[in-house]
């Protein structure tokens, strides 16, 4: 998940400086990465018994508001990043 994240704000800064149209290949490689993260995390917690951040054994609730978590702020951030860049997502 860390590198997950690190790929998803390097490609939202970059959005942010060149002021990259929307949408670009860097939007299609945020959105690969969260889903792929988002997948990664149920596989953890469905066949490897993952844990929450307190050691605790997560469920699919912490799943699903994980999941709701990272595609709303990477839905927001995202817009940020284009406007930012002078090129509003649309």
């Amino acid at each position: 998940m860390l590198i997950g994240n690190a790929i998803v704000y390097a490609s939202l800064a970059v959005i942010a400086m060149n002021g990259e149209a929307f949408p670009s290949v860097l939007d299609g490689v945020v959105w690969l990465t969260v889903g792929s993260t988002v997948v990664a995390r149920r596989v953890d917690i469905t066949r490897w018994a993952g844990k929450t951040a307190s050691g605790e054994p997560a469920t699919l609730a912490h799943w699903r508001r994980y999941a709701l978590t990272v595609v709303s702020l990477t839905a927001l951030a995202s817009v940020l990043a284009h406007v930012i860049g002078g090129s509003p997502a649309s």
